[in-house]
Formats: C-alpha cells, sequence, structure tokens
C-alpha cells in the first residue's frame, strides 16, 4: 500500500541482488513521479500484515499534508465552537505551528479562496435573521485576537472561563469573508449598528481605520499587515527578476 491507501497493490518485489547491489520494488518510479519526490524527503516503509506479507510506503510529506488538510476540513465544518477550537488545535499539532500563528494563516487562506457573497437569510418565526457566522471563522477570529475587541481592546471573561467578544458584519449584505468581519466588543458592536460611522479606510481590503460620531479609532488588523508584506515579497521579486533580465540583456 502506498501512503494512506487502504487496499493493497500487488507488486513485484525484486530481492537483493550482491551484483547490482541493490533491491528493486517495481511501480516505484509511477509513484515517485507521481508524488514529486524530492531531495530531502522522508519516505517511511512499514509492516501493515506480516502473515499476508502486506507493507506500506508512504512519503511523509504527502501523508501529512492530506492530514493537514482533512483537519482543516474539519474546522470548517464544526457546527460549534467548542468542535471548532478543538480541531484548530489538532490543526497545530499537525502543522507544528502557533495556534495564534496558525489563525492567522487560516483566515488568510479563507479569504484568498472564498468571495464576498451575499449574506444568506434564515427564518425565524415572523421575522427574518442574517445566518450566523461559522463556528471556524469564529474561533480562528477569537484565537487571532485573543477575544479582544480589534477597535478598544476590551473583553470580559464569561462564567465558562471563555472571553467574550462579538462580531460585526461591516456590510450586513454581505457574507461571512474574513475581510467584512470584525471583533468587538457589545459597545463597540452597537456603536457600529446605531452610531454615525464615517471614513473607514482599508489596506489591502482589510479595515484599518474608522471614525465614530466624529472620535477616531485604529483598528487592529494584523491580517491587513501580513497581506501588504506578501505583496511587498512579491513585488519584490518581480524587481530582482527584472534587474536580473536586465543585466543577462547587457
Amino acid at each position: 500500500m502506498f501512503d494512506d491507501e487502504t487496499r493493497p497493490k500487488m507488486v513485484t518485489l525484486h530481492p537483493y541482488d550482491s551484483v547490482v547491489k541493490e533491491t528493486r520494488i517495481f511501480e516505484l518510479a509511477r509513484w515517485f513521479s507521481e508524488r514529486g519526490v524530492r531531495e530531502g524527503d522522508l519516505i517511511s516503509v512499514t509492516i501493515e500484515d506480516t502473515e499476508s506479507r502486506t507493507y506500506r510506503i508512504a512519503l511523509d510529506r504527502f501523508v501529512r499534508e492530506r492530514q493537514e488538510e482533512s483537519s482543516r476540513q474539519r474546522l470548517r465544518a464544526a457546527q460549534t465552537d467548542s468542535e471548532a477550537g478543538q480541531e484548530l488545535a489538532a490543526l497545530a499539532r499537525l502543522t507544528r505551528r502557533g495556534p495564534k500563528d496558525l489563525a492567522k494563516q487560516e483566515l488568510l487562506r479563507i479569504a484568498q479562496k472564498s468571495q464576498c457573497l451575499p449574506r444568506p437569510r434564515v427564518p425565524a418565526g415572523a421575522a427574518e435573521h442574517h445566518e450566523g457566522v461559522p463556528s471556524a471563522i469564529r474561533v480562528l477570529l477569537r484565537e487571532l485576537h485573543d477575544g479582544k475587541c480589534q477597535l478598544c481592546s476590551f473583553t470580559f471573561e464569561k462564567r465558562n472561563g471563555e472571553t467574550y467578544f462579538e462580531i460585526h458584519h461591516l456590510d450586513p449584505r454581505i457574507g461571512h469573508h474574513p475581510s467584512n468581519l470584525l471583533l468587538v466588543c457589545a459597545n463597540c458592536h452597537a456603536q457600529f449598528e446605531h452610531a454615525k460611522v464615517t471614513d473607514l479606510r482599508f489596506a489591502d481590503g482589510w479595515l484599518v481605520g474608522v471614525t465614530i460620531n466624529g472620535k477616531r479609532f485604529a483598528v487592529r488588523q494584523p491580517l491587513a499587515h501580513d497581506s501588504i508584506k506578501r505583496a511587498l515579497a512579491a513585488l519584490g521579486i518581480i524587481i530582482a527578476l527584472s534587474q536580473l533580465g536586465q543585466l543577462s540583456i547587457r
């Protein structure tokens, strides 16, 4: 069996030959090509069943990437904040990254792969309400900002030990794209909903400043800074390549 396959395949094994001084396992060339095996990769060979002579050959990098993607999908499909928190912790162990750093990475990944779509409405009695923010995004935002308001940094501990926060949609008609969401306290959320909100300033699509009833607020937005760094790094690479091209022409 190769990698995380569950069904064994019959392959030909050429035992060690003292002339060529090697053991050959047929099908490996195809597998090396499909997986893009490169120098430095770790390959594990384990015995699955001694009686049936079943072995597993696994490219550690490929298996880890598959496990990470499965964990990422479970995180996004979580139905509760508790479930999402457990999946985030599991993903942190797999990727060996700190929860906060991982939360930033996953929010940027969601932002890059999703679009700003109309926010669904769900019926609730006689009135209609907007659909709530998915647990995965709530937990990622909580981890990134330590549960503290992005405007005033206020929070408080609930009876269950968790930090209290609310999620504000900058445009209530648009869905849960990370750039449309702010983690806020109840007071700042109420101001966004009922006060005079003007002069919204964005950096690379992320809100970094806003005026509420004439008072200016800076919005703590690490996602914007990270996006800008990536854009500058990409620009630097393009400039470097163009300079190399000019040098080669000369």
